[in-house]
């Protein structure tokens, strides 16, 4: 790593990056935030820094755990007052009324628990499920315990791949520090071009 970014990293106070990441995982479900930026990048990165800026791994897991748990009974919570309002909100009905309509049937039975632990994994379902879950009148215990189970498998997973991660790229040379950030700049750009693709495609369906 280039030691002008090593020692930016290390001047960052551990604290403020745990508010960062803790901030972040619980307004993915209260306030939709995982469809604008996922949570998972954050975490990851900040377990990257762990080796520079002085994170501990087990204090990040913990937060981000926290974050995520108390997100999703916010999101729960919000779906039980104000459910059938927020599916009828136009910014959230016109993106993702489709998943919404698909979802809300799946909360009222037997797999809506392994549904709740299994949505924090993706960036819509996390944002969306919890509220769902309220306003589909699922169980306040069966809930908490679902998204208490999601949440903790989910920030161990990612503090997790941040940290072997990190120790992987100090362990390299500078050559592939080098070929990795090529093949990360071209991944990003594809996946730019290819969102706004789709987007004016979505965009001349629907005119």
């Amino acid at each position: 790593m280039i030691p002008l970014v090593d020692t930016f990293i290390s001047s960052l106070d551990p604290w403020l990056i745990y508010v960062v990441v803790g901030a972040l995982t619980l307004g993915e479900s209260a306030a939709f935030l995982s469809l604008i930026f996922p949570g998972e990048v954050a975490l990851v990165a900040a377990a990257a820094l762990g080796l520079t800026a002085g994170i501990d791994p087990y204090v990040l897991g913990g937060v981000a755990t926290v974050g995520a748990l108390a997100g999703g009974l916010i999101g729960y919570a919000i779906g039980r007052r104000y459910g059938q309002r927020l599916m009828e909100w136009d910014p959230i009905s016109r993106r993702l009324g489709d998943r919404m309509t698909q979802l809300h049937p799946l909360l009222t039975g037997p797999e809506a628990g392994p549904l709740v632990a299994v949505a924090r994994f993706n960036q819509i379902t996390r944002a969306i499920v919890p509220a769902l879950a309220g306003m589909a009148g699922m169980g306040r215990v069966r809930f908490a315990v679902s998204n208490a189970v999601g949440a903790l498998v989910w920030a161990s997973v990612f503090t997790a791949i941040g940290f072997y991660a990190a120790e992987w790229w100090h362990s390299t040379s500078q050559l592939v520090h080098i070929v990795m950030a090529v093949l990360l700049a071209v991944a990003l750009t594809t996946w730019w071009v290819f969102r706004r693709r789709r987007t004016s495609t979505a965009g001349e369906t629907r005119s």
